[in-house]
This record gives C-alpha cells, structure tokens and sequence, in this order.
C-alpha cells in the first residue's frame, strides 16, 4: 500500500513552523527542560556543595518575559541534606539597598557567586552547616552578603584576567602588551618587560583563528614560592594579514571598513609562535628558554590556560609541551629557569596526528604533578587514549595507569593522597554504545581500576577541560563548578541518554548512591515532544559500527511518507550526535534542538557520526587523514540513511537532502556533488575549504605540511556534478572560515553554468542567527515537500 506523502495547507505548515520556533528559541533559553545538568561547586574544607536550581513555581519577569526563577540548594553530602542554601529575599532585599537597584529574589542578578559556611566544631562531621557568607558580582561590582546580619557590602578584588601569586600578595597582569606586577599590599605596579608590542605581546593569548578564542586571561604562571613568572611572547610578526569587510560598519557609518587579522594558512612560511620565557619578579632579569620558538597549536586558547607549561615545586624548574607544526612529533621540555638551558624528557612521533586530547576543542587531557614531580601523560600511542605516568626528574615510564581496547575521555580529579586518578571512560562494555561514558577511579602505580558507576547511559560529572563548558560558560555561572569532591570522597553525576530524560544523584568514592538531587523538569517541554532514537548502524566499509539519531515530527505517522535531511557536522575535531539529552549533547543542546526543530516542520532528520571522527579509536579517527573534508565519512552517512529507510518504510529515500553548519559545512557540498543521485536539496552554511583554515588548528593537522594527499581533489574541480538545488550561505564577517571558501565554489559554479542559490550575510561572523535557521526551513519546505513556505507567513 502506497503511503499517504506529508502534505502541507496553510494551517498545517504554520503550525509546524511555530512549533519548531518554540524549539528552536530554547538554545539560547534553555527553559524547556530545567535542570538537565546539575554544576556543583563545593565548598572548601567541608563535604558540602552548592548549585543553581531552575525554577518555575518562582517565575521571574524580565522586561516583560516570563523566565524560570533559580533557587540557591546547599547539600551537605554526610548528611545526606538538601536545603535551600540562604535567604534570598533576605540578600535581595540587601543587594537593593546597597546598590540601589530594583533586585527580584526570585531571579538574583548574581554571578562567580563564592560561599563560605558557618562551621560548628562541636557538631559531628561538620553535619549541620550553615552559610555564612555569600560573596559575587552583581551590577559590575563585586559584593559580600553576610547571613547572620543581612547585610550586603561592596568589596575589592582584582581583576578576573589577573594572575594571583601563590602568597597571595601580588597579581601579574598585561597591560599595552606587556607584563606588569602589583604589589597588592603597597598598590604598587612595576612593568616588567618593555618591548611588548601588538603582533609580538608577553603574556599574550592565542590568536591562531586570528581572534582570541577563550576567556582573556594573562598568560603567566607564579612559581610556588612566589618570585617569579613562566611566560611567553606570543609572535605573530610575520604572520599574513586576513582582510574582513565591515559592508555594514557597526558605527552606523557609510563607507565600508577593512579589519585585517593575522592568520596563517597551510603552506604559508610563517604562522603563530610563541617564545617561552622566565621572569625573576625581584630583580626583573628576564632568562629566555634556550629552544626555538614553538608552534601554537589546537586548541587556540591560552597556553598556560591549556597546562601546557608549568612549574616543578623547587621554582627552579619549570616543563612545557612542545607540539609540532604538523602534529606528527610532540615533546615535553624541561626549563631550568635559572641558566636557559632545557632538556627534553619525552619524544612522541605519529605517522598521521597526534592528539593531546580526544576533542578538539577540549584542553589537553593530561595532568602535571608538581608535588611529585611526574606527569599524567595522554597518549594513543597503542591506538586507543589512555594514560601513562612519566618521571619529569628522569622522563621515564613509571607505569601504564590505563589500556585495553577502550578510551579516557577524560580526568576529572586527582587524589594525590590516595595516588587515585577519577577518569571518565568508554567503550569498556561492548553491548552498549562506546560514546556512553562511565565514572571510574584508577591507582596511578598498580593501574587498579574501581568502576564507581557504569550504565547504558551516557554518565557525565562537570570537568571544566571539556568543550561542553566552554559553551555553559557562555550562558551559566559555572567557571568553579567540579563534579568530584576536593578530597575524591564523592561525586556528583547527571546520568541520561538522548531519549531519557536527565536524573543527577550523589555517590561517594566506593560508588554507592548517596541520595538523589534533581530530576529534569519537563513541564514547559511541548506535550507532543518526540524522543530522537538511538541507532547503531554499519559504516560503508560494512564492517565498522557507526551510530546515529533519528528525529521524528510531533505529529508523526507511520503511515505517511517523509522526506528525509542529513543533519552533519563533518569537521575531524568534533562529534555531532547527541549522547546524553538537551544541555548533556555535545554543545549544551543546539545540535539536538536544531535536529528537533527541522523534524518539526515534517521530515525524518538524520545524525549520524561517521568514521574520521573523534571519541572512537585512533584507526576510526585517521579515516579522514589526508583529506580533511572527509571527516564524518559521508559514504557512511548514505550507507546509514539508506539502512535506515529499510528498516523505517516511511521514510523516502528519494526525497533526501542534506545540511551542515559552521565548520562542519563541507559534508553537505560532499554529499551533493558525490551522491548527486541521492541528495535532492542542500543547504550549506559556512562551508570550508582547507586551504583557507588556520593552518595551526587544523588544515595542517590533518593533511600535513605537504598538503592533502594525491587522490584528494576539491570541490570546485568537482562542481560539475552538481543536479540538485543548493544554497550556499556565508557570513561576511567570518573570521574563522573566510567567506573566500563559498566564493571559490560560486565562481566555479558559474563557470560550470549551474543554477545555484546564494545568502550572503554582512555582519554575521563565524554563528548562526534566527534568519539563517528559517531560511534553511523555508529552502527543504520548498524543495523537499513541494510547498511554498510563503504560505505560513500570512
């Protein structure tokens, strides 16, 4: 029997697009699901810790919007307690008089919120706990609220992108370009070097996109004892300029305005470096580093921010990472601060690239032990991520801390007392999905592991080195946030999958549940809410598992037939497919809502990573070396779809198209011109175009300073093979992937005489916006359902 195709009257495609815009506004929200990851920040000194519930039973109106309120709870992880953690009409009440602005207690207008408590020695363990004080930034001050007198008063603090010393009685900082100090007790500043300049700065953060991409922060590290500072200059001299066409200039002007940025591309002779160097803060004597300047590298945030160089307890000897500019060699330095001279202690070599870490944009998965004088390394060195523990005072292998076939994504704590590292790992059960994560701790000299909760979910405790902060950062006051206990006696988890909802519970060190904390609420999801479906799926290769997500319309039928999108992020760096649900994704939720919202307006949306992708084994991973636009194998992603349609009869596997966004956009242009049979309509926003990547981020990384490999050829000497419609759009202010890639396909496109659509964006830079999402819905309508969109908008 035929199925009945979807078809859409104007009712119907209007209902479709508010609902997909009521899914789509929760990105930048996040109101729909409410505590869906649970940030604790404990406590120094105690087995307590606070976090930030959302609430709906104290809603705040903001500017005429209703938003949940938050809730201050304070859990007291002996007791077993979970209470509300102060007054907070009490502190707004007292904010408002101090500040003299209007406070909501329900909403409080605070953030890099601290808290102290109140301990009482004479009760057992500390059981009864109180907050004493409240400390945080509210209206660009910072303030100290004090429960037992209510009373709320400004305090001073240095600057967040100032670098505190160890006694705590001076601070680094830059200041035109340069390094200073402050005496904090005299207020004095002393400037330390002096012939710090724009495009060669001390103590300067990564530029390799040509922009910092990280949280500003001076780039120096104390020595324990306090005198002295491991720095750097970042180089960029001879650098090539990138120019940015300001066709719309902010200032409201006319005449268009050029912004040039340093960026070098593969095959450019210079690129970003840094020289390394040490300052004596009591004499002033700067000893450079007797080593050549060094590449910067993936992940482009600050070098010292990355713990990729830091200092031994003797504050005579400091060590650093050195990563080749083509990631085929990577060495760990010692600096003796003192003469200049260094040593290296470990020399790692790969044929392909070697990854410090299993994200790209994760900081480097490793951890210095200064007490000791070792090192947590990372390695892939046996073909899966695992640690080793080296001697810095010898560069020796102590000990193999991990192995098998499986993976540590990552260190969530170390226990130096105990000797205990806490990881987060996968792949150890082969009868679930190998992205779901597990919490473990592991006996750095005997290598024995105590799995302390494993289930066929993806279990996540907060680690500020992964990217999914990064993008909480961008929206919560969760920079102190940890998910394990200062001293490893507990754990917070949020456990969920991509088609569950989340649940975070506490357990101590042995794994044993502690008690329950929060469950997600629900109430504002829409009722008819579909759950995307996990799938394991076979790689065209027919041998290698890949697995996937599919995303069904809220008024779903299986007894229509639907038009199907591919739904990629084809970039090496960075995983797409959804593990855990809503704010446990890969990005804090886009992905997943993106996926939700397109399926809304009626189709069967697609997630699938293929091979030439992180989170797997090296082997996985190297699929895409040599051709950087074959990551996320685009082969696997027709062999899935095409699986898929067997397996699910409505959907129709001839009304496919394919979309990808930002620097993942190359798999949609891929797919069109390789599977020109198979995909009808593309939408491609940012597509890339290796050439014309920083060459220390990627493009070299993954096609070596020989460039790409012979087979290799690019899209536009392919165009030719274009059948379907295709929209290409670009962002004119695109710094990270120059806008020069789409206009190389455009040229070419018009060369081959082939019809294609274009959006050009003038002041949108490396991000989507709310007209890009509707014009890629209003372009799959139109072309994959047959239907005008026009009809929708009245």
């Amino acid at each position: 029997m035929k199925k009945q195709q979807i078809k859409s009257d104007n009712d119907t495609l209007a209902a479709r697009y508010q609902r997909a815009k009521t899914l789509i506004e929760d990105i930048s929200k996040n109101h729909m699901v409410l505590n869906a990851t649970l940030y604790p920040v404990w406590i120094k000194g105690s087995a307590c810790f606070w976090y930030e519930r959302k609430m709906w039973d104290s809603a705040a109106t903001t500017n005429g919007a209703i938003k949940p309120g938050k809730q201050y709870r304070l859990v007291n992880a002996v007791s077993a307690s979970n209470e509300i953690a102060f007054d907070h009409k009490q502190l707004a009440n007292a904010l408002e008089k101090a500040a003299n602005k209007q406070v909501d207690p329900n909403d409080l207008p605070i953030s890099a919120v601290a808290m102290t408590l109140n301990l009482s020695s004479s009760l057992p363990n500390n059981a009864l706990q109180t907050i004493e004080a409240v400390r945080f930034t509210a209206f660009k001050k910072q303030w100290c609220f004090v429960t037992q007198t209510g009373v709320c008063s400004e305090i001073s603090s240095i600057p967040k992108d100032w670098e505190l010393s160890p006694d705590k009685k001076k601070a680094a900082f830059i200041k035109g370009h340069n390094i200073w100090v402050c005496d904090l007790e005299a207020q004095q500043d002393t400037q330390l070097t002096h012939d710090g300049e724009k495009d060669y700065a001390y103590g300067a953060m990564s530029t390799v996109w040509g922009r910092c991409n990280d949280v500003a922060s001076a780039q120096v590290r104390w020595s324990p004892d306090s005198n002295k500072l491991f720095t750097l200059q970042r180089d960029t001299r001879k650098v090539l300029s990138l120019p940015i066409v300001h066709h719309v200039p902010a200032d409201g002007g006319i005449r268009p305005q050029l912004e040039e940025i340093k960026v070098g591309y593969p095959g450019d002779e210079h690129a970003e470096q840094v020289r390394l160097l040490a300052i004596d803060v009591i004499t002033g004597e700067i000893r450079p580093a007797d080593y050549p300047q060094i590449s910067a590298t993936r992940n482009g945030y600050g070098f010292f921010s990355s713990q990729l160089g830091w200092w031994a307890n003797d504050s005579q000897r400091a060590y650093f990472v050195d990563v080749a500019r083509d990631y085929k060699m990577v060495q760990v330095v010692e600096f003796n601060t003192h003469t200049g001279a260094t040593k290296v202690l470990l020399t790692e070599h790969s044929l392909t690239q070697i990854n410090l870490m299993l994200g790209g944009d994760d900081y480097p998965t490793m951890r210095p032990l200064p007490e000791t004088n070792e090192l947590l390394w990372f390695s892939e060195r046996s073909g899966w991520g695992h640690l080793y523990l080296y001697d810095l005072n010898t560069g020796t292998l102590k000990n193999t801390v991990t192995s098998g076939e499986w993976l540590v994504r990552n260190i969530a704590h170390f226990d130096q007392a105990r000797r205990e590292v806490f990881l987060q790992t996968a792949a150890r059960d082969s009868t679930i999905d190998p992205y779901y994560r597990d919490l473990v701790r592991v006996n750095i000299d005997t290598s024995e592991l105590i799995t302390l909760t494993a289930s066929n979910h993806d279990n996540v405790t907060i680690v500020q080195t992964e990217f999914s902060m990064g993008v909480a950062r961008s929206y919560r006051d969760v920079s102190a946030s940890c998910g394990i206990h200062p001293l490893g006696d507990f754990a917070v988890i949020t456990q969920s999958r991509a088609d569950e909802m989340p649940v975070s519970f506490l357990i101590n060190r042995d794994g044993d549940k502690v008690m329950e904390l929060e469950v997600a609420d629900a109430s504002a999801l829409p009722s008819t809410w579909q759950w995307p479906e996990p799938v394991q799926l076979l790689a065209a290769d027919g041998q290698t598992d890949i697995y996937g997500l599919v995303f069904r319309p809220s008024d779903f039928s299986p007894e229509r037939s639907y038009p199907v999108i591919s739904h990629g992020f084809n970039n090496p760096e960075i995983p797409w497919v959804g593990k855990g649900s809503f704010t446990n994704d890969v990005a804090g939720g886009w992905p997943t809502m993106d996926a939700a919202a397109l399926a809304e307006l009626g189709f069967i949306v697609v997630q699938i990573d293929g091979r030439g992708t992180v989170l797997r084994n090296k082997a996985f991973h190297d699929e895409c070396y040599g051709s950087f636009q074959t990551a996320s194998c685009i082969d696997d992603h027709v062999a899935g779809i095409r699986q898929l349609a067997q397996r699910f009869p409505y959907m129709d596997p001839d009304r496919v198209g394919i979309t990808a966004h930002s620097s993942g956009g190359s798999g949609c242009i891929e797919g069109m011109l390789r599977y020109p049979e198979f995909f009808k309509v593309g939408v491609s926003s940012c597509v890339h175009d290796s050439r014309l990547m920083s060459a220390p981020m990627m493009a070299e990384k993954y096609e070596g300073l020989s460039g790409p490999k012979v087979e290799h050829s690019y899209a536009e000497e392919r165009i030719d093979q274009l059948q379907g419609k295709l929209l290409l759009i670009h962002g004119m202010l695109d710094w990270c992937i120059s806008p020069a890639s789409t206009f190389r396909l455009v040229e070419a496109l018009k060369k081959a005489d082939k019809d294609f659509d274009m959006l050009l964006l003038p002041k949108l830079g490396h991000s989507h916006d709310p007209y890009v999402i509707r014009r890629t819905w209003d372009y799959f309508v139109a072309y994959l359902q047959g239907v005008s969109p026009q009809v929708w908008l009245g």
